[in-house]
């Protein structure tokens, strides 16, 4: 619960802003897995990753932001109460959304998107608590005052940014592939699923720990067991994730795409702190979206190129 009420702009930001942009990034990276691996793009996992992401970030901080609508209807803030309903109208979209391409899809996609979405929605739900009887609270989510004495997802020690990185990369692969895995490509690629999992699955993680560097004041106060907070420091939280993204580049150096998105990240690891406005790390989560368009606008020269010869 935040101390202070927030303003009408942090608080679009929350609801709506950061929930679309992130989203981007599923829209991209899902869209780059479908052409580099199968040669098409089908729009039933395209719909899946972006609904499905929109509807894991959007509820958590519709939930996170419940104090501020009840401050809403409480002093009348018709602009707050607008962007509510404009959450809650983003939320019912996003949800017949996946519910229109899951019924399109084939019966695995909904396995994969159930294994791959449910730990996402349940984030920062409690699961169980432990501790004094006296400390246990009817609240299902763990970020109030007795969330040390609660388990929820978010807080099994270091493993946040693990389990951000399986959701997003092996998760997003496993919708694309669950649609598309009869379709093949017969152009060449440099892409292998296997290569394009691992990279993925360490971007997105690397990212995660990103947001943990962002927040690391707040973690720290709060002792949530993030990567940064385990490690006390925010500069060996850097040197970290300098020599993951060094250890990518080794692992694929002929990959010239992977390279860059890890050239990229490395540099926004060093260029960003805790002290950065929350906006600026967008930039590190859409890594791979710029590795996508970077990937787009090759294969659309090399076509046009091919259109020239002919």
């Amino acid at each position: 619960m935040h101390s202070t009420p927030l303003t009408s702009h942090k608080l679009k930001d929350e609801l709506l802003t950061h929930p679309l942009m992130l989203s981007v990034g599923s829209l991209g990276l899902s869209t780059f897995m479908s052409r580099s691996i199968y040669g098409t793009v089908d729009w039933r996992p395209v719909v899946i990753c972006v609904s499905s992401d929109i509807l894991a970030i959007g509820l958590d901080h519709y939930f996170d932001q419940k104090p501020m609508q009840l401050y809403a209807l409480k002093t009348e803030n018709r602009e707050m109460t607008a962007i509510f309903n404009q959450a809650k109208l983003l939320l019912v979209t996003s949800a017949i959304l996946l519910l229109f391409a899951l019924a399109s899809s084939p019966a695995w996609t909904c396995v994969m998107v159930t294994v791959f979405l449910a730990p996402a929605l349940l984030w920062d739900f409690r699961l169980f608590t432990f501790g004094d009887k006296r400390q246990r609270k009817h609240n299902w989510r763990s970020d109030d005052s007795s969330g040390r004495n609660a388990f929820s997802i978010k807080r099994i020690p270091g493993m946040k940014a693990v389990i951000i990185g399986i959701i997003r990369g092996c998760g997003t692969f496993a919708v694309v592939n669950s649609i598309l895995t009869h379709s093949t490509s017969s152009d060449p690629s440099i892409w292998d699923p296997t290569q394009i999992i691992i990279w993925s699955t360490i971007n997105r993680a690397c990212h995660a720990v990103m947001a943990d560097v962002r927040d690391f004041h707040e973690d720290w106060e709060k002792q949530v067991p993030t990567i940064p907070v385990l490690l006390k420091s925010v500069f060996r939280t850097k040197m970290l994730l300098t020599a993951v993204h060094l250890g990518t580049m080794l692992l694929y150096p002929y990959n010239p795409y992977i390279v860059f998105a890890s050239l990229y990240a490395t540099v926004l690891v060093w260029f960003l702190n805790e002290n950065s406005p929350r906006g600026l790390y967008r930039l590190s989560f859409h890594s791979q979206t710029l590795t996508a368009l970077l990937y787009g606008g090759v294969e659309a020269a090399k076509w046009y190129t091919s259109y020239q010869m002919m």
